[in-house]
């Protein structure tokens, strides 16, 4: 039995967004391929309210940030994956995941669809797990996919003592029947 997850903000956890509005575009097109000679966007932690310290501060789903406690416990694990991409402004690195797997079970899945049939959300996900195998970080081959991780990944951040960080199952294996 294999859960897989995505990353979830939590109430009151910090977030680090980009200076400049513009840079959001960048984030939301992460497709798989290497950022290797990108000019990464200034990023700020934001500042209102009470914000509780995060290893993993929020951006969003799809683009995981993560801190130095992070980058220091995870990098061997997240190396086959992905690679970590430091950000100027606050001291974060951006994990882009370069493992994308066609691993989507439409036919299980609850999907919300445009009129020309193009994804607008997916509701409920399912998953073929014999395209994921082992792979313990993932995105889909879609525009902002949420990046995905299986519950190893979830019990090695658990490990590391990383704080305030959350991840909420989506599929359960057990659950493709």
């Amino acid at each position: 039995m294999t859960t897989i997850h995505e990353f979830t903000v939590s109430e009151g956890q910090e977030w680090v967004l980009p200076v400049d509005d513009s840079a959001y575009e960048e984030f939301f097109s992460l497709d798989g391929r290497s950022l290797e000679g990108w000019d990464p966007p200034v990023m700020r932690r934001v500042e209102e309210g009470e914000r509780l310290y995060s290893d993993f501060p929020w951006l969003s789903e799809h683009a995981p940030l993560l801190r130095q406690p992070a980058v220091e416990a995870l990098a061997a694990a997240l190396r086959p994956h992905g690679e970590l991409v430091p950000l100027r402004g606050e001291k974060v690195w951006l994990l882009n995941v370069t493992r994308v797997i066609d691993a989507l079970d439409e036919a299980r899945s609850q999907i919300v669809r445009f009129e020309d049939g193009d994804m607008l959300a997916i509701e409920r996900y399912a998953f073929d797990a014999g395209k994921i195998g082992s792979a313990e970080v993932f995105k889909l081959p879609m525009r902002a996919s949420p990046v995905f991780v299986n519950d190893m990944f979830v019990e090695r951040v658990r490990r590391a003592g990383l704080r305030n960080v959350s991840f909420r199952p989506l599929w359960t294996s057990d659950a493709a029947g």
